[in-house]
C-alpha cells in the first residue's frame, strides 16, 4: 500500500507542477463568479494541509492564516507567496512526504485528526491516503477555475 500511495502522490504532483507553471500570477488570483477561492489559494491549501497533517512544519506560520480550511483571499493581509514559491515548496514537500510514507506508514499520530463530521485519521498511512485524495479534489477545482478564467467552459 505504501508504494501505491507514493506512486499516486507522484502522479498528482506530476500533474500539479506543470499546471502551476502554465498559470500566470494574474490568472492565479482571479475568482470567477460561483467560486469561493482562487488557483493560488488552492495551491497554498494543498501545501498547507499536507504540511499540517503530515506534521512536517516546513512552512512559515502565516500560511495557515492564508490557506487553511475556511480562509479566503479576500481576507489576506501581508505577504502572499508567489505561485513560483508555492510550486517550489510543493516540490520540496514531496520528498519529505515520501520519506514519511516509506518510513512511518503504520505509525500512529500523536492525536487523531478529527473532522467536524466525525471522520478521523489515525496513522501516517491514512494521512497519505487523505492528502492524495484531497490534492486531486483541489486539482479539479484549479482546472475548473483556469478553464472559466480562460473562457474554455
Amino acid at each position: 500500500m505504501e508504494q501505491f500511495l507514493v506512486a499516486q502522490m507522484e502522479m498528482f504532483r506530476g500533474r500539479l507542477h506543470p499546471f502551476l507553471e502554465s498559470v500566470s500570477e494574474e490568472t492565479a488570483d482571479q475568482m470567477p463568479e460561483g467560486f469561493n477561492n482562487t488557483i493560488r489559494w488552492n495551491a497554498g491549501h494543498i501545501l498547507t494541509t499536507a504540511d499540517g497533517f503530515f506534521g512536517l512544519n516546513m512552512l512559515p506560520e502565516n500560511y495557515k492564516a492564508l490557506f487553511w480550511a475556511g480562509t479566503k483571499p479576500a481576507d489576506w493581509t501581508g505577504d502572499v507567496p508567489s505561485l513560483e514559491k508555492l510550486d517550489s515548496q510543493l516540490r520540496e514537500q514531496e520528498a519529505h512526504m515520501k520519506e514519511k510514507i516509506s518510513n512511518q506508514f503504520a505509525e500512529k499520530l500523536p492525536q487523531p485528526i478529527q473532522f467536524p463530521n466525525g471522520f478521523q485519521i489515525h496513522t501516517v498511512g491514512e494521512v497519505a491516503a487523505f492528502c492524495t485524495t484531497h490534492e486531486g479534489i483541489h486539482m479539479g477545482y484549479m482546472n475548473a477555475l483556469k478553464r472559466v478564467i480562460e473562457g474554455k467552459q
